[in-house]
C-alpha cells in the first residue's frame, strides 16, 4: 500500500537521503522502497531537480549532485545570465534559500560545524573585524560593495591593515569603480598596493563581506527597521561557498593598476610648473574651458598641451590625470 507523504519537502529529503546512499536510481525502484505515489514521487523528484541537487543519466535513470557543486552551479548560472547581480540577487537569494532548508537534514554529510552569530550595528561589526584582523594567519579575502571610505575609516583601517601584510598574510580586496573615483580611497588602495596587497576593481559586487583563513566569513546585513550590522559564518561548507563566491568576483574583476593606468615610476618625467598646474587642476574636476583661462592659453593650445602632458606620462583620461597628481602629491 503507497504512503502519503506529509510534504513534498519532506519526501524530497528522504529521496536524497536515500539516493546518496545507493547511488544513481530509477523512479520504480524507489517507489517501492520509499512506499509512495508514482506521482508524490515525481514532485519531489522535480524540486531536487530545480534546486540541482539531482540530474538525469540514461536509461530513465537519475543521480545525485553534491550540494556545494549544486550551489556553486546557481551562482554561476546567474552570474552569466545578466550583467548586473541586482538583476538576479532576488531570485538567487530564493534559491539558496531553498537549499538551506535542505541542508540541516543533510548535515552529516554536508557540514557538522557550522554556527552563525549576528552583530547588532556598525560599531559591534568593527570591534569584531578588528579583533579578527589581529588573529589572521594565512589569507584574507574582502570585497567592498559601498562606495568611497570616509577619511576616518581610512585613518582607522590603515594601521591595521599595513599590520596584516607585514606579518605575510595574504590579502586579496575587491572594490568598486566608484570607489577609487575617490582621491583619498585611491590613495588607501595605492598604500596597501605597495605593501603587498592585490586590488581588483569591479562596476558590481552582490554585497560586503570579509573571508578570514578560509574559516570565518563576515557579511554585512540590514534589517528591515533600517538598523544594519553584520552576520558571522562559520562552518566549512558555507565558508567555502562564500570563498567560490569571492573567486567569481574577483575573476571578473580588473587589477587597479590596469583601471587608473600604469604608476608613475620615482625616476619618471620631470614636469613643469605649468604641468604641474594641469594636473591639479584636472584633480579638481575642472573643466577644459576652465582650466585653459587659468593658463591663459586658447581652447586649441590647451588641447594640445593636454595631448603632450598625456603622452609624457602614458595616460589617456582626465582621471588618470588626477591619479597623477595624487601620486605626486600635488592635492
Amino acid at each position: 500500500m503507497f504512503l502519503v507523504p506529509d510534504s513534498v519537502h519532506d519526501l524530497a529529503i528522504s529521496l536524497y537521503r536515500l539516493a546518496r546512499q545507493n547511488g544513481d536510481w530509477s523512479d520504480d525502484r524507489m517507489t517501492e522502497t520509499l512506499g509512495v505515489t508514482p506521482e508524490a514521487l515525481a514532485a519531489a523528484r522535480e524540486e531536487l531537480v530545480q534546486l540541482g541537487l539531482v540530474r538525469g543519466t540514461a536509461g530513465e535513470r537519475w543521480t545525485v549532485v553534491d550540494p556545494m557543486r549544486a550551489a556553486e552551479q546557481v551562482l554561476q548560472d546567474h552570474g552569466r545570465s545578466v550583467a548586473d547581480w541586482s538583476e538576479t540577487a532576488s531570485r538567487l537569494a530564493a534559491d539558496i534559500e531553498s537549499m538551506a532548508a535542505l541542508l540541516p537534514a543533510l548535515r552529516v554529510v554536508v557540514d557538522d560545524d557550522a554556527m552563525n552569530t549576528v552583530l547588532e550595528g556598525n560599531e559591534t561589526a568593527r570591534a569584531f573585524l578588528a579583533e579578527l584582523g589581529d588573529s589572521l594567519q594565512h589569507q584574507l579575502l574582502t570585497a567592498h560593495s559601498g562606495g568611497a571610505l570616509p577619511q576616518e575609516a581610512i585613518d582607522a583601517a590603515l594601521p591595521q591593515d599595513l599590520a596584516v601584510l607585514e606579518r605575510g598574510v595574504e590579502v586579496r580586496t575587491i572594490y568598486l569603480t566608484s570607489a577609487v573615483r575617490s582621491l583619498p580611497t585611491l590613495r588607501y588602495l595605492e598604500q596597501l598596493t605597495e605593501a603587498g596587497a592585490q586590488v581588483r576593481i569591479r562596476d558590481t559586487l552582490p554585497f560586503r563581506m570579509v573571508l578570514a583563513d578560509g574559516v570565518i566569513a563576515v557579511c554585512s546585513m540590514k534589517w528591515a527597521e533600517g538598523r544594519s550590522g553584520a552576520v558571522v559564518v562559520r562552518g566549512s561548507a558555507y565558508v567555502q561557498l562564500l570563498t567560490r563566491m569571492f573567486e567569481f568576483c574577483w575573476a571578473e574583476a580588473t587589477p587597479m593598476e590596469a583601471t587608473i593606468g600604469r604608476p608613475v615610476r620615482t625616476n619618471g618625467p620631470d614636469l613643469d610648473d605649468e604641468q604641474r598646474l594641469m594636473l591639479r587642476l584636472f584633480a579638481d574636476g575642472l573643466t577644459d574651458q576652465a582650466i585653459a583661462r587659468q593658463l591663459g592659453v586658447a581652447p586649441r593650445t590647451f588641447t594640445r598641451k593636454t595631448r603632450l602632458l598625456f603622452e609624457q606620462l602614458g595616460i589617456e583620461s582626465r582621471f588618470q590625470a588626477g591619479v597623477q597628481a595624487v601620486r605626486r602629491g600635488l592635492v
